[in-house]
Formats: C-alpha cells, sequence, structure tokens
C-alpha cells in the first residue's frame, strides 16, 4: 500500500495559522515563540523519502520545511540537551522525541509542504517531523511545543505503550 493515513490520538487537529505560534525551550539560552510566517522564512529543503507505518503500509512524499538545526541554532542549545520532545495538539504532554544528534547527523526538516502543496489538517499542519529512516509513530503532526532535554529515559504516547523508542524501520517496532 502506497498512501499515508491518518492514524491522530484525539482526532484531526484543526489548527489556525493566523493565530499558530510554536515554542522552542527547555535546555535553550534563547527560548523561541515561532508564528508560521517565521517557520515559512528560515531557508526551506526538500526531501524525497518514505514515511513507513508499522502497520504495513507506506508514503512516499517530497517533503520540504526548515532543517530543525536551523531553529535550534537561533535558540541556542545547551550542551546538557541530548533529546528533542515534541509536544502536540493532541499529546501536549509529549507526542513523541528524537536525539538530538539524530537530528543534526540527518539534518531533519519540519515539513510545512508534502508534494510541493501545504501541509493540509489531517497531515499535521503546520508541520510534520521528517524522521529519516523512522516509524510514523516518530513523525510528529501538529506540534506546538518543541522541548529540548536531557532526560534520555522520556518515553512519547507509543513508545510508552510498548513501541521501541528507537523506531528504526529495519529494526523491531515493539520493546523487548
Amino acid at each position: 500500500m502506497s498512501k499515508q493515513l491518518n492514524n491522530a490520538l484525539a482526532g484531526t487537529q484543526i489548527i489556525d495559522p493566523a493565530t499558530y505560534t510554536l515554542t522552542v525551550d527547555g535546555l535553550v539560552d534563547h527560548p523561541l515563540t515561532l508564528t508560521y510566517a517565521q517557520l515559512q522564512a528560515y531557508p526551506q529543503v526538500s526531501q524525497l523519502m518514505d514515511l513507513d507505518c508499522v502497520e504495513g503500509w507506506n508514503f512516499t512524499a517530497k517533503w520540504t520545511g526548515p532543517m530543525l538545526s536551523a531553529i535550534f541554532a537561533d535558540a541556542g542549545v545547551k550542551p546538557d540537551a541530548k533529546i528533542v520532545i515534541f509536544h502536540t495538539a493532541d499529546v501536549p504532554e509529549g507526542y513523541s522525541s528524537l536525539d538530538l544528534n539524530y537530528i543534526n547527523d540527518n539534518k531533519i526538516i519540519i515539513a510545512l509542504k508534502d508534494n510541493d502543496l501545504t501541509l493540509p489538517a489531517d497531515r499535521g499542519f503546520p508541520f510534520q517531523v521528517v524522521a529519516m529512516s523512522k516509524f510514523g509513530y516518530k513523525w510528529s503532526k501538529w506540534v506546538t511545543r518543541i522541548e529540548l532535554s536531557s532526560d534520555t529515559s522520556f518515553l512519547g504516547y507509543w513508545e510508552g505503550n510498548g513501541y521501541n523508542n528507537n523506531a528504526d524501520i529495519n529494526g523491531p517496532a515493539f520493546s523487548p
């Protein structure tokens, strides 16, 4: 199957671009509050890649948006930051996380566009994290806050329910 399904936990979240703000905080020197227009103003990078779900479906798309490292450079990441926690409109306590080194080493982007079209609400507007080579539960949608943390034991919604925290598409989907 080659289509992207919507596995929203609390239903599709409707976020108004005129009032949306993204908070970037935690272990940073300069906490940020960014509007949708400010996210659009960052240099945009495009990547063609697959989103693979543990359910067996996948979706190949051209994802376009700013690199997280550019946003983090503006926030000034503190040396003890190890992971990035994505808080979403449907799971405010923390939907998922990614290792900070993984984000920087793989030039991870937040996709404002999917195949050159503004990301629609059912795909995660205002953006979807493009977690290269990770299962779809690491591709956070409807993100309202990005927290840099030293808490490497943090488990997001799916990981707290038995899914592997590493989420490599060539590895096990579930924790041993």
